[in-house]
């Protein structure tokens, strides 16, 4: 049975609802700041997914309890303010096992008041083989705007120790994947992640908890954090308001069925594509609004991640594919499609898994990418190669 007591709820990749607009990003204090001539940065750069360490205890994985100058990454009274199941899910969240499966960083996350600067921090549980459960937390340290400057200059250094990684689609970090976490690279990042991030400045955490039943069921949930005072205050989401939203996905023959409760109708409705029996029923009109409505939530351009609910970013990926195929209908080239001249190729298996709803991860010990990742970390790139430029 489901918990009573899951009523926070999940902010998007992340991932993981205020603003009405993106905001313009600002030139800040130390926009005209210098950075070392070295390579631009690309999506990999700024959006780094960890190869799954071989065991919670792998040397070189970043977990919970550590630590550096603005104390630990997640201690252990925040994580407890997670709601629990009466029973424990076999997929379900375990705090000694967390470990880092993504870090992404962020020049202008669309806040409440404006631009935050900000670096993520995705963990999922690893079992002793080296995979993951089906759970996750999204976990959000907000930096200010001067140490901006500084922390691209460090990105654009580590870009240096990581020859392996080419301007490439985003993917499994390839220097990772071939130096090991305590390579150059897996070490320079460990370093800049424990220098700048902590306790202190942590101020959101988001949820993903796989559920006991049988059948697939997901909550999602996240509250906000004060670092001054440590109060949480539960997140309050377009289309959903301040409860739990769940998944679920019934088991059929043929074809996929989800379920949000509740199924917000704003900013988008797409309840025609969320099950393949809907889509088939629907008119080509029907059908083609919805897939409209998809390419807009996958479009960073269009809405910030705290304008979405949570269920709709973490299915579309699959969903957009599955309508791809069943009815000839390409979202790319739709109007509201995001577009950038940096290459969005998708990577992983997001598209074709029809059980994953994540965003930025593993399932099992299959790499998840979705398009909204994608197009976020193509955003990203270019704010922060316009902002602050490598030296000529």
């Amino acid at each position: 049975m489901r918990s009573p007591t899951l009523v926070l709820l999940l902010a998007v990749l992340a991932a993981a609802c205020s603003s009405t607009t993106v905001p313009e990003t600002p030139a800040g204090p130390d926009s005209g700041a210098e950075v070392p001539a070295t390579a631009a940065l690309g999506l990999n750069d700024v959006s780094v997914l960890v190869p799954i360490p071989a065991s919670p205890a792998a040397p070189g994985a970043l977990g919970p309890t550590d630590a550096g100058a603005r104390g630990e990454l997640l201690t252990q009274a925040i994580y407890d303010k997670i709601p629990k199941f009466g029973v424990k899910p076999a997929q379900g969240l375990d705090y000694a096992r967390m470990r880092a499966v993504a870090i992404r960083f962020d020049g202008c996350f669309p806040g409440k008041s404006g631009c935050e600067e900000q670096i993520r921090i995705v963990m999922q549980p690893i079992t002793d083989d080296g995979k993951t459960l089906d759970s996750a937390l999204h976990l959000f340290y907000r930096l200010t705007p001067d140490e901006l400057p500084s922390l691209v200059q460090e990105l654009r250094r580590m870009r240096t120790l990581a020859p392996e990684v080419k301007d490439a689609p985003l993917d499994v970090h390839a220097a990772l994947a071939a130096q090991g976490l305590e390579g150059a690279y897996g070490k320079a990042l460990r370093d800049l992640v424990l220098k700048r991030c902590g306790e202190q400045n942590f101020v959101r955490m988001t949820f993903f908890l796989r559920a006991p039943p049988r059948q697939e069921e997901w909550f999602f949930g996240g509250f906000d954090r004060d670092p001054a005072d440590g109060k949480m205050t539960q997140l309050d989401i377009v289309g959903v308001g301040k409860q739990n939203q769940r998944v679920d996905r019934p088991i059929t023959p043929e074809g996929y069925t989800y379920t949000f409760t509740p199924s917000p109708k704003t900013p988008e409705d797409i309840d025609v594509l969320l099950t393949s029996e809907a889509a088939k029923a629907a008119t080509p009109e029907a059908r083609q609004a919805a897939l409209a409505g998809l390419m807009r939530i996958e479009n960073p351009g269009k809405y910030g991640p705290d304008q979405l609910s949570c269920a709709g970013c973490h299915v579309a990926t699959f969903v957009r594919e599955a309508t791809n195929k069943a009815f000839g209908l390409d979202g790319a080239k739709l109007p509201d499609a995001f577009t950038s001249s940096r290459d969005l190729s998708l990577r992983g298996e997001s598209r074709s898994t029809v059980s994953s709803l994540r965003a930025f991860g593993y399932f099992d010990d299959k790499p998840m990418i979705a398009n909204r990742i994608v197009n976020e970390s193509a955003a990203v790139v270019d704010d922060l190669e316009k902002r602050f430029p490598p030296k000529k």
